[in-house]
């Protein structure tokens, strides 16, 4: 499917690698013009320098999400470079296993620091600058949808920011609609680190997949550019997208 971005401006968070690198190269590469940040400069500069010599317009911006002077930042780097904001994009995340019993409370904080408080905070500050017809799209987990043991903490932040979404699709519309998209098991370095540590774990994950494979970064950037589209689902706001293979479907 092809998604007409030309002129439009997209902030993505976490696009240094994984979900928010592919998102942010495939908005690029669809005519947006992309504000990618993420903590790895490295990295994320590779991403950037990408984009742009594959013909897209794309500024990168360092930041850490844990840091409270990173939002205006952001927000300042694409109004600076671009004017307003069409399209933000909340990919970072932060995930660390651990039993409630075992898991400190650091931990926790860490993880609700990045995973609810700072998309919070950063939507806050792009909100005065969001243009006509813009959309935010946060991603969760199908983790917010189904039990997964030594993962509570995590999945608690994934459901909140799903209830946030809600609640900001409300009271940001007409002008601004509000998704979500939940991703199963997707083939990114989150994930291979997992496999690294229990071989079996990939094959396990294919046989429970009704599809019978693990999605691809790819797959979830493309449910995400479709919600984040104002010609694709323009009546769509309030709502989240489960791309997981059938995961939660199947219960």
């Amino acid at each position: 499917m092809e998604f007409e971005f030309t002129g439009k401006v997209a902030i993505v968070t976490g696009a240094s690698s994984g979900l928010g690198a592919t998102t942010a190269s495939l908005l690029a590469r669809s005519g947006a013009q992309v504000v990618m940040t993420g903590r790895d400069e490295i990295r994320l500069a590779g991403v950037q320098k990408a984009a742009v010599e594959s013909g897209g317009r794309a500024i990168a911006v360092v930041a850490d999400l844990q840091d409270d002077s990173s939002f205006s930042r952001i927000t300042r780097a694409a109004v600076d470079a671009y004017g307003l904001i069409d399209v933000l994009v909340h990919c970072a995340a932060l995930f660390e296993m651990g039993e409630v019993e075992t898991t400190d409370t650091d931990s926790i904080d860490r993880m609700l620091r990045v995973n609810v408080r700072a998309p919070m905070l950063l939507t806050r500050e792009t909100i005065p600058h969001l243009n006509e017809q813009s959309s935010i799209v946060f991603v969760s987990s199908t983790g917010a949808h189904l039990g997964f043991a030594g993962r509570a903490p995590y999945t608690a932040t994934k459901g909140a920011i799903e209830a946030f979404s809600r609640s900001l699709a409300v009271e940001l519309a007409p002008k601004t609609r509000v998704n979500v998209v939940a991703p199963g098991f997707i083939a990114t370095p989150m994930l291979t680190a997992q496999c690294e540590q229990a071989p079996d774990l990939e094959n396990w994950i294919i046989e429970q997949t009704p599809t019978m494979f693990v999605g691809t970064p790819e797959d979830v950037a493309a449910s995400i550019m479709m919600l984040a589209c104002a010609t694709t689902s323009r009546y769509v706001t309030g709502s989240t997208l489960i791309c997981d293979g059938g995961w939660v479907a199947k219960g």
